[in-house]
């Protein structure tokens, strides 16, 4: 989901990206994965007992005990930051752990020169790895105005956050997004519309998969290494094929913005999975289909990539972009998702409607809390129409 619901400003804001980088593996990562982990753990247990009210207090807590590892006192801060992250989302009364080897560094701890990481193992001790990147990469490393932040190192990748202050312009016109299961339609001030129809191609691949899944997991009943390494295997399969897909649309909407000086306008769905919960009369195949909508990712990709080139954008209230047209009367159904305007005597295609509503609001807007009564008709001159109140004069 959004992370920041942003408006135009003049002072400037943070934005940050995360470059994942290969690289060639090292021998000595092996041990220091483990050790961190183990680290990480130590330090978990140590908050679940004394329950710290900040990570300074976790750091002051376990210091001593985790120095007793003989690793460098930065990994010593990184280790109670993590720890401390894991402790605060805790949800069981059980006390969770880290299980995935990584490595967690700040800024201060490393040094990249070029594609040449430099990492300590133990003081006055040292590790390099060979960065592989390409131009794409490339731009960032020798970027001078970039700042680097944290890097993630795991068995397969390298993770480089960068930041920069970011100034957001003064936008000249709008594109609405409406988003679907199966595609998602854009309206631009400029005239400019179009449905994206990758997003059907997803909905298959997630449901192949999940039936590949359904498989794996039956033949591998009885062994549950193999079940595991084969789903991790697929599940990384998925994942790749999904978001390269999204990441192209995504891209060409947040470029069409910057291009042409224009903000984004999206639906908040934040609330949207809980009409698809157990035992709310939906048919289970309904509603797995719907708890695996990637409408989340959309978001988060157009989120931070136009925070990143400085693209006003924000969500708007979802309630009735689809079912009122452009002049404000009540559309009637037809087949084929058309609506048709009695009013205007018109036929529009239902999504291409609702992204032009989602483009015409005036101002941000946040979901009304159920039963709050927000969208009803509260003068006389609203006649009915929720998106009344959202347009501009």
């Amino acid at each position: 989901m959004l992370s920041t619901l942003t408006e135009p400003c003049k002072s400037a804001v943070k934005a940050t990206k995360s470059i994942t980088f290969s690289y060639s593996a090292n021998e000595e990562l092996s041990s220091l994965f483990e050790e961190f982990r183990l680290m990480c753990n130590d330090a978990i247990r140590i908050a679940v007992k004394e329950k710290p009210r900040t990570r300074l207090k976790l750091i002051e807590l376990a210091y001593e005990r985790l120095k007793g590892y003989g690793l460098h006192t930065h990994y010593l801060l990184s280790v109670c930051e993590v720890a401390f992250s894991v402790f605060k989302n805790k949800r069981r009364k059980s006390i969770p752990y880290v299980r995935k080897p990584f490595i967690k560094l700040d800024n201060q701890t490393y040094r990249l020169n070029h594609l040449l990481l430099r990492i300590p193992l133990s003081p006055g001790h040292f590790t390099f790895l060979t960065l592989i990147g390409s131009k794409h990469h490339m731009s960032y490393i020798d970027d001078p105005a970039l700042k680097r932040g944290s890097v993630i190192i795991t068995p397969r990748s390298v993770v480089i956050t960068f930041s920069k202050e970011v100034v957001f312009f003064a936008p000249t016109g709008s594109i609405g997004m409406d988003i679907n299961e199966k595609n998602v339609t854009v309206s631009a001030s400029d005239g400019w519309s179009h449905r994206f129809e990758e997003f059907a191609e997803i909905v298959d691949i997630k449901e192949r998969y999940r039936c590949l899944r359904a498989t794996v997991s039956q033949l591998t009943r009885g062994d549950r290494r193999t079940a595991k390494g084969l789903l991790q295997k697929f599940g990384e399969r998925e994942k790749d094929r999904t978001q390269s897909r999204i990441h192209r649309v995504t891209k060409e909407i947040v470029d069409h913005a910057r291009t042409h000086k224009f903000d984004i306008k999206m639906e908040n769905l934040k609330d949207i999975r809980k009409l698809y919960r157990k035992g709310n009369g939906q048919r289970t195949s309904l509603r797995g289909r719907m708890n695996t909508w990637v409408f989340g990712e959309i978001q988060r990709q157009i989120d931070y990539k136009a925070k990143w080139v400085g693209v006003p954008h924000w969500c708007v209230n979802p309630r009735g972009t689809s079912s009122y047209c452009l002049c404000g009367s009540h559309v009637v159904r037809l087949a084929d998702r058309k609506v048709y305007c009695p009013k205007c005597d018109d036929t529009w295609d239902r999504d291409e409607l609702a992204s032009k509503n989602i483009m015409a609001c005036a101002v941000p807007q946040v979901r009304p809390p159920r039963g709050s009564g927000d969208g009803e008709p509260r003068t006389p001159e609203d006649s009915g129409n929720p998106l009344s109140r959202w347009r501009e004069g």
